[in-house]
């Protein structure tokens, strides 16, 4: 039996173990809350995003929870490797919740996996997008696993829509969202500069533009990569230079030496080399094509980004950009009047009506999440604004760690205090001098370690800190210990986090500490937790692949292997080429340093 959203919150605050008063200092009365979860009564979205702060939980956890299909993240992912049984019962209609145009989706998969796509199936999806005048995640699903085969001039029409609203998505990028962007860029590069017939200066600097002004995190290699590639083609507008044909040879050898010179989504490939090589070859003709379609517009000239105050007005310009009338919101079951109520007020919204409009607007949970996570929303009670960590200075980790302990001193809300938690101990590993190895690190990781102890279900919220939470222990049977601990945690929540990278960045400091302070079986038993089977290399963000590597070498470093340390040093310098991100690599040679004047 499907459970309602109402009785998964409560199953997760059980398993969290926040009190009913803790929530009645939310303002939600005992009484209130538990009508609510058993169905007596609704709730204005802001009491649920309030409960959902306290609980540490996205929308897309929530929505997973809950396994209702109006609710499921459809992901690229999900779609490629799902059982096709389950694709085949999707795309039939079995689930009358699926909206057309995902069981539109699901069978496109089918063939797309059977490797019998038709042109009408893809025309099918294209003349769904291009009536829309922006896309939400959905529609990037759909854009994604049509950009390989559609044509250059309607893969123009489309990526110039994606363009205008891809500011939209600032501050979140989960591993999914990621995942098709990447490949609606790759798609760009390979129709727009790779394919002659279609290049021109135009849509050249189009696609330079678009990718270089695409949000980014230290963690997304292969866009990162994708960006220094650009930014290098961008330079030679009037012809290859010295300086950029130089630059451009560091670049790809520092690629080639960490196995990313050729980056791979589930649906595309591009190689660099390749993608060079075609450039200089054809640099003098490079932007000449006589009869070009559809010229794309200069990247400057499109619509500047939307500022919302709020999620009601987030809706009011999803439903413009969709062309949903206010008759359809009537039949959908949303009145004309809560539907203005909630463009003008946060909380009027209930959460009925939120579900109605996003089975309307083909909304999926991660939508929602990408509202609460904008920078630029003025939402007060944001789980998700304090982990935007890769937006400040290391400098500026004290403060807001100082800031984030006061407001849980204040609010008893556990959000603020896992944020002073990471806040806390990022300011150690990358402002103090031999933090990772000193009594203070140990002391912080036993509170992170007694607070994740308590809960018997994490969140993604809780996995950030967890990184931590190993640091004071002391003894290979208390890892070996957490490591069954951390695995079963992981086999628990949604399978988008469990991959190389999530393991991988748990293990990662305290094996640095054991090395730093000499502890070899420590770290020996790190090192053995820690393996990761080998994955589809389009599941594995370049940044993995880096982590990869830095483990391969720390344990040549624990082994007394020559050039071990010599190699640290050379992978960090390709990771910093790579990335163009010198503060994430200083912070790390700051943590490193010991090892090199060993």
């Amino acid at each position: 039996m499907l459970k309602t959203i109402g009785q998964v919150i409560n199953d997760v605050r059980r398993e969290k173990h926040i009190s009913l008063a803790q929530i009645a200092d939310l303002g939600i009365s005992k009484s209130r809350y538990y009508r609510f979860i058993d169905g007596e009564i609704d709730m204005p979205m802001f009491d649920i995003m309030t409960i959902m702060d306290a609980l540490t939980l996205s929308f897309a956890e929530l929505g997973q929870l809950t396994n209702k299909a109006c609710l499921q993240d459809i992901t690229l992912h999900w779609l490629l490797t799902v059982d096709r049984s389950e694709l085949e019962e999707r795309a039939n209609g079995v689930d009358e919740q699926d909206t057309d145009f995902r069981r539109q989706i699901f069978a496109y998969s089918l063939a797309l996996r059977a490797d019998e796509v038709t042109p009408e199936q893809s025309e099918g999806i294209f003349q769904r997008l291009v009536t829309l005048e922006a896309f939400t995640i959905i529609d990037l699903v759909g854009f994604a696993l049509i950009a390989p085969v559609i044509s250059a001039d309607k893969f123009k029409l489309l990526y110039v829509r994606y363009t205008a609203g891809m500011a939209n998505n600032q501050n979140f990028l989960n591993s999914d969202l990621y995942d098709l962007i990447l490949t609606i860029h790759m798609a760009a590069i390979d129709k727009l500069l790779l394919q002659p017939e279609n290049r021109s200066y135009n849509s050249t600097m189009f696609v330079i533009e678009t990718i270089l002004n695409q949000y980014s995190e230290p963690q997304y290699m292969e866009l990162r990569l994708l960006q220094q590639v650009m930014q290098l083609l961008k330079t030679t507008t009037d012809g290859v230079t010295f300086t950029t044909n130089n630059r451009m040879t560091t670049l790809l050898l520092s690629a080639k030496t960490q196995h990313a010179s050729v980056i791979k989504t589930r649906l595309m490939s591009l190689d660099l080399s390749a993608l060079w090589t075609e450039f200089q070859v054809g640099a003098s003709n490079f932007w000449v094509k006589p009869n070009e379609h559809m010229r794309l517009p200069s990247f400057s000239t499109l619509p500047p980004e939307e500022m919302f105050d709020h999620y009601g007005d987030v809706f009011r310009w999803i439903i413009k950009q969709k062309h949903v009338t206010p008759g359809m919101v009537v039949d959908a079951g949303v009145s004309t009047y809560k539907l203005y109520k909630a463009y003008n007020e946060n909380g009027y919204l209930q959460l009925e009506e939120l579900l109605k409009l996003m089975h309307l607007l083909d909304l999926m949970p991660s939508d929602i999440d990408v509202v609460l996570r904008r920078r630029l929303i003025n939402v007060t009670n944001s789980t998700w604004y304090q982990y935007s960590w890769q937006h400040i200075q290391p400098l500026g980790y004290d403060a807001l760690a100082r800031t984030m302990q006061q407001k849980y001193e204040t609010d008893h809300q556990r959000k603020d205090l896992e944020a002073y938690f990471e806040f806390k101990a990022l300011d150690g590993l990358f402002v103090r001098q031999n933090w990772l190895q000193s009594p203070a690190a140990a002391e912080l990781s036993k509170a992170i370690s007694d607070e994740l102890m308590t809960m018997e279900t994490w969140s993604y919220a809780e996995f950030r800190v967890a990184r931590y939470a190993m640091l004071h222990i002391e003894n290979p049977a208390g890892i070996q210990m957490w490591a069954q601990l951390l695995y079963r945690a992981l086999k628990t929540i949604d399978q988008r986090y469990i991959n190389r990278n999530t393991v991988l960045d748990i293990f990662e400091w305290p094996l640095l500490r054991a090395i730093l302070r000499g502890k070899r079986e420590l770290a020996e038993t790190l090192l053995q937790v820690a393996q990761v089977a080998d994955t589809n290399a389009a599941d594995v963000m370049l940044f993995g692949r880096g982590q990869q590597r830095l483990f391969d070498i720390y344990a040549d470093i624990l082994h007394d292997k020559p050039h071990a340390r010599r190699d640290l040093q050379e992978h960090l310098s390709d990771f910093v080429m790579l990335s163009g991100d010198r503060k994430f690599i200083d912070g790390y040679q700051k943590i490193l340093r010991p090892l090199w004047e060993e």
